[in-house]
């Protein structure tokens, strides 16, 4: 949605009463979508952690964390998504709307490997270690197709160069929805996930109702996330949540937009400047006058005679 279309917030919160739907790539949104109190929320986030982590679980809880279904205001929370589910095993499902710029994969493995250390107790044997998974939402491509393919879906264990698995415990989910573009005319053969990417990155937009209404008609999940969304995007308070999201995150994309202005600026007249440097010196190595140099380049003569030393 272009933010820019709106003058105000008011404005903006007023979509709501035409009867839009809220942004679900906006993590405020994404999380509210799967931890309401509601039988819909609850069957959605059934059926997504079953697409992602490709089992049939028999039951679930959200276990503690910040800004849970409701909207508290507060910009500095986290709006991961915690699960534990049938033996142990865990989940943290998270929405990532703005590239930061920094390695996501590092980032990933760090967060998995935080995630099963928090479950082993001292005492415990290895045997209590449990499977988790990091799963990322990302509406942006983590590589470039070439390197990484073009599915929307991509899991990362660890294992030796050949494919044997280790204990197969640490599992990593990316989900790049730029990468659904060419999946709208196979909903019936596309993965589970895939359909999930899909809706995800479309579920808002009205020019895409009927690959939406296909989706729902197809799977029950995704009808109950339509009814989850829909029911949100009556919340005043999380269209004020995601359009304050979205300015900041146009601030930060302009603060880091302006901060590689800035540095190509420099280089720019670094590389200027050296080339002038080396300009100089070859000029004295054919002993030209510092002050014809100085001239020529544009250099002063103290600079110039540094170069000689």
């Amino acid at each position: 949605m272009d933010i820019d279309r709106f003058s105000s917030e008011e404005e903006y919160v007023a979509q709501m009463e035409t009867g839009a739907l809220l942004n679900p790539r906006v993590d405020s949104t994404f999380k509210a979508l799967f931890t309401q109190p509601t039988k819909e929320s609850r069957d959605a986030l059934h059926s997504f952690l079953e697409a992602a982590t490709e089992r049939k679980i028999r039951t679930f809880a959200l276990t503690a964390n910040d800004a849970p279904s409701g909207f508290g205001g507060q910009r500095g929370v986290s709006y991961d998504i915690m699960c534990e589910f049938d033996d142990g095993l865990s989940a943290d499902i998270e929405m990532q709307a703005f590239n930061q710029e920094y390695d996501y994969g590092k980032r990933a493995e760090y967060q998995v490997a935080r995630l099963e250390t928090t479950y082993l107790r001292k005492g415990d044997d290895w045997g209590r270690a449990p499977t988790v998974y990091q799963v990322s939402v990302l509406d942006f491509n983590y590589g470039n197709e070439v390197e990484f393919g073009n599915s929307p879906v991509s899991r990362y264990a660890m294992r030796t160069k050949n494919g044997r698995e280790l204990a197969n415990l640490l599992n990593i989910i990316f989900i790049e929805l730029p990468k659904t573009k060419n999946l709208e005319e196979s909903l019936e053969t596309n993965s589970a996930l895939e359909n999930w990417a899909i809706f995800l990155k479309e579920a808002d937009n009205p020019q895409k109702r009927d690959v939406i209404n296909r989706l729902t008609k197809k799977e029950v999940g995704l009808m109950q996330a339509q009814k989850s969304l829909s029911s949100i995007s009556a919340d005043r308070d999380l269209w004020i949540a995601q359009y304050r999201q979205e300015i900041a995150d146009r601030d930060r994309r302009s603060g880091l937009n302006a901060a590689i202005n800035k540095g190509l600026a420099q280089g720019i007249e670094q590389g200027i400047k050296q080339s002038k440097y080396d300009t100089a010196r070859q000029m004295l190595s054919d002993n030209v006058p510092v002050s014809q140099i100085a001239k020529w380049t544009g250099l002063s003569v103290s600079e110039i005679e540094g170069l000689d030393k």
